[in-house]
């Protein structure tokens, strides 16, 4: 394929599966912008364009299968999804690992990686902790991924992992913006309407949880862009909203991100460092803007990342009683089970520095004022 086309790749997803309907969402526009933003600003060359084709195709594969099991599976839209807990703030404050910990809890659903990655058909609670997809996605996604990347961020096929997966297909994906350099599509996603994005998320959950039921916690701190679409779909949300000094984490977010750029022709990591300061204060001001005026506040409960570390199973204790709900014995015994099992540094430790991605604590401090006061993480 020379250059990227939809109407090609929406051919080429029908061709491998035998179906054509992609459902009543609108996700053409989406596509249509990422793959001028790609051919425009992402520099590809030939290999690269070749995996970004099989990368969409693999989505809209996603997307025909799940509009086909909707039809087969008639109970899949009747599933309710009651207050689903969503956990989020400013990447790097502990909301992989305290996601990790809930998912432990009795009666909870937390998103594997497989299930998000191959969702069809409906998992079923009998099979869950056995399903071929595991190994598939093991070999897939696991085994090809760089040693860099797991130091970064634990990968597993079976562990939870963010949202991103549950409404990839719809093309309004944040996570894009990490492995390619998409200026043109960064700015349209920061202007559209998520909603039907979200309501493809929510379109996903009654899939997974048809035959596996369970309270829902998410996580994904790309939420803060967009909790006025969140809300509409979901209006008995709550929200943990995790904190940790701008200062550690934004310089460790860019190491991250970077395990994805430095793929892309004349990559620049003190540009990329700048870029991805100011996209995440960005993220924080709009996200606490909508918070502060569409969300009731005993539905958003606050936690620091040091009082996790100290005392994960307290914290969690906490979070359920602001919202109603009792952390049993056994989830306790669970979480610390899950604990001695995942420590900080399995995979190795993350060494990076604020000054080698352009960064200094000082400017940082200058650019998160607003967000340190309010929650006093200095």
């Amino acid at each position: 394929m020379d250059r990227l086309d939809r109407k090609q790749l929406m051919a080429r997803a029908t061709e491998r599966t035998g179906l054509s309907d992609f459902g009543d969402l609108p996700f053409e526009e989406a596509l249509d912008v990422l793959i001028h933003s790609l051919e425009r600003d992402a520099r590809l060359d030939e290999a690269r364009r070749a995996e970004t084709a099989d990368m969409i195709t693999g989505m809209l594969i996603k997307n025909l299968r799940l509009v086909d099991d909707r039809k087969t599976y008639f109970g899949i839209a009747d599933e309710v999804i009651e207050a689903p807990i969503f956990i989020l703030g400013l990447p790097r404050t502990g909301s992989t690992n305290l996601h990790g910990l809930m998912a432990q809890c009795e009666g909870i659903r937390a998103p594997r990686r497989w299930e998000m990655s191959l969702p069809c058909p409906p998992p079923q609670a009998a099979t869950y902790e056995t399903d071929e997809r595991i190994a598939q996605v093991h070999a897939k996604e696991v085994l090809t991924a760089s040693e860099e990347l797991k130091t970064r961020h634990p990968i597993t096929a079976d562990r939870p992992e963010q949202c991103q997966g549950l409404n990839d297909y719809m093309f309004m994906n944040w996570a894009l913006l990490a492995p390619y350099e998409l200026t043109t599509y960064k700015e349209w996603l920061l202007t559209a309407d998520h909603r039907p994005s979200y309501e493809a998320h929510k379109r996903t959950l009654q899939h997974l949880q048809f035959r596996h039921p369970g309270r829902w916690v998410l996580k994904y701190p790309k939420h803060s862009f967009t909790l006025d679409a969140l809300i509409a779909v979901y209006p008995d949300a709550k929200i943990i909203w995790t904190h940790r000094d701008p200062t550690r984490i934004i310089p460790s977010a860019v190491s991250l991100i970077e395990t994805f750029r430095k793929a892309t022709p004349g990559y620049d990591r003190k540009i990329l460092g700048r870029e991805w300061a100011t996209y995440e204060e960005l993220g924080i001001r709009r996200g606490l803007d909508m918070r502060d005026n569409l969300f009731e506040p005993e539905n958003v409960f606050d936690m620091q990342y040091t009082d996790v570390i100290k005392n994960p199973v307290g914290s969690i204790e906490r979070a359920y009683a602001y919202f109603g709900m009792t952390l049993s014995d056994i989830s306790k015994t669970r979480i610390l089970a899950y604990l001695a099992d995942n420590g900080k540094d399995k995979h190795g430790v993350h060494s990076y520095s604020a000054e080698e991605f352009g960064l200094s604590e000082d400017m940082l401090r200058t650019l998160f004022k607003d967000y340190i006061e309010r929650f006093n993480v200095a």
